[in-house]
C-alpha cells in the first residue's frame, strides 16, 4: 500500500491559521466585555455599598440630636440655649441647620452638659473641598466628613461624595405633630422641609424646598429653593430648636469612569438639580430620621 505522508499545503495551513485568530479574536473578546462588566458591577456595588453605610451612621446620630438623659420636659422654652429648670442642662440640640451642613449637640455620657469631645458632631465637606459653602464638590467628587469636637480635625465618613444636602422639619406651634401647608393651595398633611440659608447662618430655618407646595421635591421645584415667609400662614424664621426631623440627601459615584458610558440623568439633590454628564456612574439616595430628642413630634 501507498501511504500519503505530503500533510498539509501552504493553502490550507494559512486557512486553519486565519480561522484560528478570528475565533482567539472572538473569545478575548468576550473575555474583555465580561472583564469589563464585572469591574463596571463592582464600582456600582462599592459606590452604593460606601454612600449606603454613611446613610445609615447619619441617620443613626442624628436620630439622636439633643439626647439628654437629665431633660425634665426635654425642650428649651426660654429659647435661651440654656436650662429652664435646675435638673435641666444646657444642651443646644442643633447648632447649624444649614442646606449643606448640619451640627448638633448631644449628651452621651450623661453628665448634664454637651461640652466633651465626642458630643459636638457634624457632617459636611471640608472647606477646601467646597469652597463656596453650596454641598457640591469642587473637583466633581471628595470625602463626606464628620467631626465631633468643636475645633477638632475630620475623619472621613464617605469617598466620592458629588453633593450632600439637609433639610428640617419642625414643630413651631408647639402641637406635637410637623407642620404642615394650609390648604390651599397643596393637600393638608404636606410637610414644610426648610433650612438656613442666611450666611453665615443666623440660627433660623428661613428657606424651604418644595416650593411648588404639592409635597413632593423634585425637578418641578425651582432650584435654589424659596423663602420661607412665602409659605402661606408659615412664620418667616423659625428658632432651631423647633426642628424634629431631618433629610438627607448623598449623591455618590464610582470611583472611575464607566468606559462608553455618559450619565446625562438629572439628579434633585435638595435645592440643587445637576446633570453630571460625564462617564461616572451616579447613586442618589435619600433618607429621612425624626429627631426623638427634640420634642414629641410625629410624622
Amino acid at each position: 500500500m501507498r501511504s500519503n505522508n505530503t500533510g498539509l499545503t501552504l493553502v490550507e495551513l494559512m486557512v486553519a491559521m486565519a480561522i484560528s485568530l478570528v475565533a482567539f479574536g472572538l473569545i478575548y473578546q468576550a473575555y474583555a466585555a465580561q472583564q469589563r462588566a464585572r469591574t463596571r458591577e463592582q464600582l456600582v456595588v462599592d459606590m452604593q455599598q460606601n454612600a449606603r453605610a454613611a446613610l445609615a451612621f447619619m441617620r443613626r446620630e442624628l436620630r439622636m440630636a439633643g439626647f439628654d438623659p437629665r431633660y425634665v420636659d426635654g425642650i428649651d422654652n426660654d429659647h435661651d440655649d440654656g436650662p429652664d429648670d435646675p435638673d435641666e442642662s444646657a444642651n443646644t440640640g442643633f447648632s447649624k441647620a444649614r442646606h449643606h451642613w448640619v451640627r448638633f449637640t448631644l449628651d452621651l455620657n450623661g453628665d448634664g452638659d454637651d461640652n466633651d469631645a465626642n458630643e459636638d458632631i457634624e457632617y459636611r465637606f471640608e472647606d477646601a473641598d467646597d469652597t463656596n459653602g453650596d454641598g457640591i464638590a469642587n473637583a466633581g467628587a471628595a470625602a463626606l466628613k464628620r467631626k465631633s469636637e468643636n475645633g477638632g480635625s475630620f475623619s472621613n465618613l464617605a469617598y466620592d461624595i458629588v453633593a450632600v444636602a439637609f433639610a428640617y422639619a419642625f414643630d413651631n406651634d408647639g402641637d406635637g405633630a410637623l407642620d404642615t401647608y394650609p390648604s390651599p393651595p397643596a393637600p393638608e398633611g404636606v410637610v414644610i422641609w426648610a433650612y438656613d440659608s442666611d450666611p453665615p447662618g443666623d440660627d433660623d430655618l428661613d428657606s424651604h424646598l418644595d416650593t411648588n407646595m404639592d409635597g413632593v421635591i423634585d425637578a418641578s421645584d425651582a432650584a435654589g429653593g424659596g423663602q420661607l415667609s412665602d409659605v402661606p400662614g408659615a412664620p418667616n424664621n423659625i428658632h432651631l430648636d423647633k426642628i424634629r426631623a431631618v433629610r438627607v440627601w448623598l449623591l455618590a459615584r464610582t470611583r472611575y469612569p464607566i468606559r462608553g458610558y455618559v450619565d446625562n440623568e438629572t439628579y434633585v439633590v435638595g435645592r440643587h438639580h445637576l446633570t453630571p454628564a460625564n462617564a461616572y456612574k451616579h447613586c442618589l439616595l435619600e433618607g429621612m430620621v425624626f429627631c426623638r430628642n427634640m420634642g414629641a413630634s410625629s410624622p
